[in-house]
């Protein structure tokens, strides 16, 4: 898994360095691709190990602190960029934004109930990363929930949104102990397939914007 999770980070690097080299794009799409360079990063260090000591890192390591550095760039492209222009405050979208507090909040409820049954240190890498995660979760569920606005940005953007739901729910699942093989090895190739389409869907989604 850690060989596959080099590959897919490394094709999605590429593939946000060919979009940003092939028309300019918004600071939106080069967040991301800085994530991925941070994913990229992360999953080289496991590679590395792996292929050094004959068996991958186990625990919380350095490479844990490269899909960190993924979900923090991912929450800024939220917070700093997307947000302000998909959700103006208004007081009668106040029930979908609660209503988006419904993802993170099975998110935390599973890393909770993992945690007492577990314990801290197994957990550990997905709880390092689970902090920016859980945020970047509510602003894909809240963008995903949200009524469309008069230039679209809510519904161009939804196909993105579900890929990063969906990559949050691969992570949690993928790092639990106690499920089953076959259970964490779907979860990570799931994410490592998603992490993949991550850049394209925004891109796709920024271009219908603009046009």
């Amino acid at each position: 898994m850690t060989g596959l999770q080099l590959a897919a980070a490394l094709c999605a690097v590429v593939i946000g360095v060919v979009l940003c080299v092939r028309r300019k794009e918004p600071l939106f799409v080069k967040i991301l691709l800085y994530a991925c360079v941070c994913a990229c990063v992360g999953a080289l260090f496991s590679a590395c190990y792996a292929l050094v000591l004959g068996m991958p890192p186990t625990g919380f390591h350095v490479g844990c602190l490269g899909m960190t550095g993924f979900w923090f760039f991912l929450l800024s492209s939220y917070f700093g960029a997307l947000d302000r222009l998909a959700d103006g405050g208004e007081g009668a979208y106040r029930p979908h934004r609660l209503a988006a507090l419904a993802f993170p909040a099975v998110l935390v409820l599973i890393l909770g109930g993992s945690l007492a049954r577990w314990g801290a240190g197994p957990l550990l890498p997905v709880l390092v990363e689970g902090v920016p995660m859980v945020l970047s979760a509510y602003f894909a569920a809240k963008h995903l929930l949200l009524p469309d606005v008069e230039m679209g940005i809510i519904r161009v953007m939804r196909p993105y949104n579900v890929c990063v739901l969906l990559l949050c729910l691969c992570r949690v699942l993928g790092q639990l102990p106690g499920l089953p093989a076959a259970v964490s090895e779907t979860a990570w190739a799931g994410g490592c397939c998603l992490l993949l389409l991550l850049l394209p869907a925004a891109e796709r989604g920024v271009r219908k914007w603009f046009m």
